[in-house]
C-alpha cells in the first residue's frame, strides 16, 4: 500500500516538474523570438547589405521556428507608409515578400478552392499562418500582385457580388465565364450554396445549362456537392463557405 501511494507521489512530482520545466522553456523560447523580431526590425538594413551575417541570422530564425519571411513581411508592413529612402527599401522587400506568400497560399489551398480564392480569406490565413503579427490588408494583397504579375504568373482580381476573389490564371488555364459568376453571385446571397433549382428560378436556366455550369466548376474544385441537401436535393456549395 505505502509501495503504491510513494509510487504515485513520485510520479505526480515527476509530471508537475516536466511541465514546469517545459513552461520555462516556453517562456524563454518566446522571449527569445521577440528578441530576434525586434532585431531585425531595428537592424534591417544591416541584414540585407551583410550576406554572411544575413545567413546566419536566417540559420538562427529557423533554429528556434521564426520564418524569415515573416520577418521581412513585418519589417516592412510598420514602415510602408514612411517616405524615408530605408523605410521605402523596407517597404519595397514588404511587397516583394507578400507577393511569394500568395503563391504560397495559392498552391497550398488550389485542391481545395481550384484556384480561386477570396480575397478576405486569403488575407486571414497569411496573418494566421503567422508567428508574428503581420498587419496585411487586401489593398497590399492587391498592391503586391503587380510583382506576380511582371513574372507572367496571371494573378488577377475578380468582383463578384461586391466580393473581391484573387484568380489565378494558371491554375484555372482561363477566364471565369460569365454564368459562372452568376453562379458565384448567387452562392454569396444564399449564403455558400447554389441548387439547380435556384439557378432555374434566379436566372431561367433549362436544366441541361444548370448542369454544364455546375459540372464545370465542379471538377475544377469551384464547388463541392452535398448530396444531402434539405428535400434530398444536392447543393452545390463554394468552399470558402464551408472552410469559414
Amino acid at each position: 500500500m505505502n509501495n503504491n501511494w510513494h509510487s504515485d507521489a513520485y510520479s505526480k512530482l515527476g509530471q508537475s516538474l516536466n511541465e514546469r520545466h517545459t513552461d520555462q522553456l516556453s517562456t524563454q523560447l518566446s522571449v527569445f523570438q521577440s528578441a530576434l523580431v525586434n532585431f531585425a526590425r531595428e537592424h534591417g538594413e544591416e541584414i540585407k547589405q551583410n550576406s554572411e551575417f544575413r545567413n546566419k541570422f536566417t540559420q538562427i530564425c529557423q533554429s528556434v521556428g521564426i520564418d524569415p519571411l515573416d520577418l521581412l513581411l513585418y519589417s516592412g508592413s510598420v514602415s510602408k507608409t514612411s517616405k524615408s529612402q530605408s523605410s521605402k527599401t523596407q517597404s519595397d522587400n514588404y511587397f516583394i515578400s507578400l507577393a511569394v506568400r500568395i503563391v504560397e497560399v495559392c498552391q497550398e489551398t488550389r485542391d481545395i478552392n481550384g484556384g480561386l480564392i477570396p480575397l478576405k480569406e486569403l488575407v486571414s490565413i497569411i496573418r494566421e499562418n503567422s508567428y508574428i503579427n503581420i498587419e496585411v490588408t487586401e489593398s497590399d494583397v492587391e498592391k503586391s500582385l503587380s510583382t506576380l504579375n511582371t513574372l507572367g504568373k496571371g494573378y488577377d482580381i475578380l468582383t463578384i457580388h461586391d466580393k473581391k476573389w484573387l484568380k489565378f490564371t494558371s491554375a484555372l488555364g482561363g477566364s471565369i465565364s460569365n454564368d459562372q459568376k452568376k453562379v458565384y453571385e448567387l452562392c454569396g446571397f444564399m449564403g455558400g450554396y447554389v441548387t439547380y433549382r435556384l439557378l432555374r428560378d434566379n436566372y431561367a436556366w433549362d436544366k441541361l445549362r444548370c448542369k454544364t455550369v455546375i459540372d464545370e466548376m465542379i471538377m475544377n474544385g469551384f464547388l463541392w456537392v452535398d448530396s444531402q441537401g434539405e428535400g434530398a436535393e444536392w447543393q452545390y456549395w463554394e468552399p470558402s463557405w464551408i472552410s469559414s
